[in-house]
């Protein structure tokens, strides 16, 4: 067997968990080769590399962002993937039941010693994001957002070099999101994503991937709305322990999608709509908020009347005036502890 090991080193901990991770192969008498990102190369490069010198698995050393720049090629090889967690939200690894580093060396040691570990298919889906610049195709795992979650990843820009990137930089720019401007959103999906779920207003929520450039969907149905946000999730908690999509799975064909439509502007106002929309999550009914306007779908298209922020698992991807989500139809296979 080869490990190819991809490293992203921007934690501390991580060169720790790598130490560790080699002395566990050196043991096992595996061949290892390690890669490094850097900012410039996020990880497409040295995914391809290793796979390239014929690794059997790629053990990745990172966050949730490291998986998704990495994922389509690591998808397209078909070579399992074991996630060492050492970024900061790791969502998609706790959501697989991978919470700690040292749980995640255990499960290298048990593959090494026996290869037909548990493993689960996560689907890569497709984001096309069309930026002022054109039209530029990325890819996600988790989440995708526009407007108001993706102004909380952009916050922590705002705080000091070396605080930005911690737990911190993310309360911080959620603090400041919470008050984010609404914004005018054209939510348009195919009528084969099925009937959307119904507010509890009785007003109906809005409800095969390649490698070319983004073309136009196959969609049905736009409604216009005032939003705070658009998510599209595979995970129930991407924020943290409080449950926000309660239909969303990381294996899942399809999107649990939300479109978020705050009704007050003034700070006190919004404070409280956002403490009862919290009140509602912490009791596993988010859409019992009138706010909160949730649909499954495989395919979504949201158009603004203004550009605005989009993250896609906790990276900035920049200003963008459309956004078209498609579940994918590749899939990353995924080394889980159960």
């Amino acid at each position: 067997m080869k490990v190819g090991i991809l490293i992203n080193p921007k934690h501390g901990h991580t060169m720790r968990a790598y130490s560790e991770l080699v002395e566990i192969i050196r043991r096992s008498h595996t061949r290892y080769r390690s890669a490094t990102t850097t900012k410039q190369w996020p990880g497409v490069e040295q995914a391809s590399k290793l796979l390239d010198w014929g690794a059997d698995l790629i053990v990745i050393l990172g966050g949730d962002g490291t998986l998704r720049v990495s994922a389509p090629v690591l998808a397209s090889a078909n070579v399992p993937v074991l996630i060492i967690p050492t970024g900061t939200a790791n969502v998609l690894s706790r959501h697989l039941g991978i919470r700690s580093t040292r749980q995640a060396l255990q499960l290298v040691q048990k593959y090494l010693d026996s290869p037909f570990a548990p493993r689960c298919e996560v689907p890569v889906n497709v984001a096309d994001c069309f930026t002022e610049a054109g039209p530029r195709r990325e890819h996600f795992l988790s989440l995708a957002g526009i407007g108001g979650d993706a102004r909380a990843v952009s916050g922590r820009s705002r705080l000091p070099t070396g605080l930005g990137w911690g737990i911190l930089g993310y309360a911080y720019g959620a603090g400041r999101a919470l008050f984010a401007p609404l914004i005018s959103a054209h939510l348009t999906t195919p009528q084969s994503s099925g009937p959307p779920r119904q507010s509890p207003g009785g007003h109906a929520a809005p409800g095969a991937e390649s490698d070319s450039q983004p073309n136009e969907l196959p969609l049905e149905t736009t409604t216009a709305n005032y939003v705070w946000s658009v998510m599209a999730s595979k995970t129930a908690r991407p924020a943290g322990p409080i449950p926000v999509f309660d239909r969303a799975r990381p294996t899942a064909a399809k999107f649990e999608l939300l479109a978020v439509e705050l009704s007050t502007t003034k700070p006190g106002d919004r404070l409280g709509e956002w403490a009862l929309i919290g009140w509602s999550c912490v009791n596993r009914r988010p859409a019992a908020h009138a706010a909160m306007h949730y649909w499954q779908g495989t395919e979504a298209s949201i158009t603004l009347d203004d550009p605005a922020p989009v993250q896609l698992d906790g990276d900035l991807i920049g200003d963008c005036r459309r956004l078209d989500l498609r579940a994918g139809t590749t899939a990353l296979t995924i080394i889980t502890a159960n």
